[in-house]
């Protein structure tokens, strides 16, 4: 059965638009990855350099004193939540990693050296991967993250660094109460910080959005990378607000969860 349906998304999602393609728009940047469908099958996690991460070795230790899985990279640990299995944890784990390879159109940044100085937002952050990866040249961090579980893996992470990082228990969105916080709010006192925005929320972008068009306005200086991939207009949306306050950015597309599309705009106000 599996083989079966293997062999059926290829043809339909290789075979059959690779030869439309080619035949009707040889020159489309898209060929590629119908191509790669045809010829390797299909995956959620299109990219040509995937496999390069298929037995990518993940080190995961166990912190015995706080009852929790982490990852060792470098010198910095990643832990996570509780309920997740070891074996989970190595597969998530290359899915983050290849999602922020610079070739992916999920990545957020080119080099940790563009958050250098500035205060990182970290809106969604779940794990953490991308705020531990900039922390040592971020100014400041505030990560943003109402679920509980991955609060105590967050707070496991980034115990080292105590100093630089503040967790902000609430929802980003466009009005405030006590599970939900708008930016515009938080950061009022802060526009002539260097700010970099990082927002991955599974479609409410456009509600935090919302709740920050005066750090849009009034900021001296802005970077973002913004998922634009969780609802089917988002692409639009979102295009529109940044254009609205004139912003400078590229729209990241490829193959991402299924077909091709828009997965992070990235870019600049200032």
């Amino acid at each position: 059965m599996n083989i079966l349906k293997h062999t059926i998304k290829k043809f339909i999602y290789g075979t059959l638009p690779y030869y439309f393609m080619k035949g009707y728009k040889p020159g489309s940047p898209y060929l590629k990855y119908y191509e790669y469908i045809k010829e390797h099958g299909y995956s959620r996690h299109l990219y040509e350099f995937k496999d390069e991460y298929a037995n990518m070795p993940v080190d995961i230790q166990k912190d015995e004193e706080k009852g929790l899985y982490y990852v060792q990279k470098e010198e910095k640990r990643l832990y996570f939540r509780k309920s997740t299995p070891a074996r989970k944890i190595q597969k998530y784990y290359r899915a983050l990693s290849m999602e922020q390879d610079r070739r992916s159109p999920h990545h957020y940044f080119n080099s940790v050296k563009e958050v250098t100085g500035k205060v990182f937002v970290d809106v969604g952050c779940a794990e953490g991967y991308s705020s531990l990866e900039i922390i040592e040249e971020a100014k400041h961090v505030y990560l943003f993250e109402q679920d509980e579980q991955w609060l105590e893996a967050i707070r496991a992470t980034f115990e080292p660094w105590q100093d630089k990082v503040t967790i902000v228990q609430k929802y980003v969105s466009d009005h405030n109460s006590s599970r939900e916080q708008t930016l515009d709010d938080f950061f009022n006192n802060q526009t002539d910080e260097h700010l970099f925005l990082k927002m991955d929320i599974e479609g409410a972008e456009r509600h935090a959005l919302a709740g920050c068009k005066n750090l849009f306005q009034n900021c001296q200086k802005l970077d973002f990378a913004i998922c634009t991939y969780h609802l089917h207009d988002d692409e639009a949306v979102i295009s529109a607000f940044l254009d609205k306050h004139n912003c400078t950015y590229t729209n990241q597309k490829g193959f991402f969860r299924h077909k091709i599309r828009s997965v992070v705009m990235r870019g600049s106000k200032s």
